[in-house]
């Protein structure tokens, strides 16, 4: 699964519809199930490694962070109340990891500040690098705004997630969502230009 790899949803599924598949999962797993967990990793995989590389981990990590999230998961399964939905207590559960882990990582090495990107010296990675610069770029930008822009931006540009799917997820209405859309491009555009007018200009 490669650490870009959009989240995607069933066809033709609603979002009532996977909410309530998902509780149906869980409750079984709950009953002794176990073989069906495979099933919400299949389904939710994508969505956490997402969360691990927007919030920079590096790409050699992003398996092992998607291990972890849903080994927690699985061993909090029991904590889920379906008070909210389950995509939502997920996302929040590996928002807290990363972030915690980032934390943990920075106390072990050392650091202050999260590793930049490093840069693919391998054959042809120039090639590779020259068409994907303006995502890189984006990408890296990202960082600078807001988290309430960035956590929408995020899933709508990058995870491709609809505005009603992304304000499940986050537990908010999808008017919050599309103000904060609205807001996060223009801050994520001033970002760009003012770090790499080059490629962005005014």
């Amino acid at each position: 699964m490669a650490a870009n790899e959009r989240y995607t949803v069933p066809s033709g599924a609603t979002g009532d519809d996977r909410a309530a598949l998902d509780l149906e999962i869980v409750r079984e797993v709950l009953a002794g199930r176990n073989e069906r967990f495979r099933e919400l990793v299949d389904r939710y995989q994508n969505m956490v490694a997402g969360i691990a590389w927007r919030s920079g981990c590096r790409r050699e990590d992003v398996e092992d962070v998607v291990s972890e999230v849903l080994l927690k998961v699985y061993r909090n399964l029991h904590q889920y109340r379906p008070d909210h939905q389950f995509s939502t207590w997920l996302y929040k559960l590996a928002a807290n990891h990363v972030v915690d882990r980032s934390r943990r990582m920075k106390k072990e090495r050392g650091r202050t500040e999260m590793p930049e990107q490093v840069e693919d010296k391998s054959p042809g990675a120039d090639d590779a690098m020259e068409v994907d610069e303006r995502h890189v770029l984006v990408r890296e930008a990202l960082r600078y705004v807001d988290v309430r822009y960035r956590e929408v931006l995020h899933l709508v540009y990058v995870e491709g997630l609809k505005v009603d799917e992304t304000a499940r997820i986050l537990g908010t209405p999808e008017g919050t969502v599309k103000t904060r859309l609205m807001r996060g491009r223009e801050a994520l555009k001033k970002v760009l230009m003012r770090r790499n007018p080059e490629h962005f200009p005014a």
